[in-house]
């Protein structure tokens, strides 16, 4: 969310993910490199690790179990587009998909689209908006409907 509000920020994370981690005080780990990747209107990135299950834990946790799956590893590579309408995300048609692979030596991070109607909102508000998925690359950011529906189920 920040790369969305702090252009300085967003061009650090491009050119060194995990300086732009220590700047917020977010701990990369044992990630020996880790690459930021942006979603935009032309280009959308999903991450997949074809031999295990490389993923950035540090920053994100422990990975869905489909994300150490074979058949998820394999589609991903084949056909990404399927891969993703397997787990409920329609990628647009006019968006080239781009696989990369995540190895023991890098990891990857999506910075995902912002989505449209959020113009204003402060860093802190949109920061609900970024989920994992939206930073592996299997889906997007929350809409502001999607949030305000989350939220209501909240209450």
């Amino acid at each position: 969310a920040k790369a969305w509000v702090a252009p300085a920020f967003k061009e650090l994370l491009l050119e060194d993910a995990a300086s732009a981690c220590h700047e917020i005080g977010i701990s990369t780990g044992t990630i020996n490199h880790l690459v930021a990747l942006e979603n935009t209107d032309k280009v959308h990135y999903m991450v997949v690790c074809t031999l295990c299950s490389c993923y950035p834990r540090p920053l994100l946790g422990q990975p869905p179990t489909w994300y150490k799956s074979f058949p998820y590893r394999s589609k991903a590579v084949s056909d990404p587009r399927g891969a993703l309408a397997d787990l409920g995300y329609t990628a647009p048609e006019d968006i080239e998909l781009r696989v990369v692979d995540s190895t023991a030596d890098c990891r990857y991070l999506i910075i995902p689209r912002r989505p449209a109607g959020t113009e204003g909102w402060s860093e802190e508000k949109l920061v609900a908006l970024v989920v994992r998925d939206s930073m592996i690359g299997v889906g997007d950011a929350l809409s502001p409907a999607e949030y305000e529906a989350s939220a209501a189920l909240a209450e």
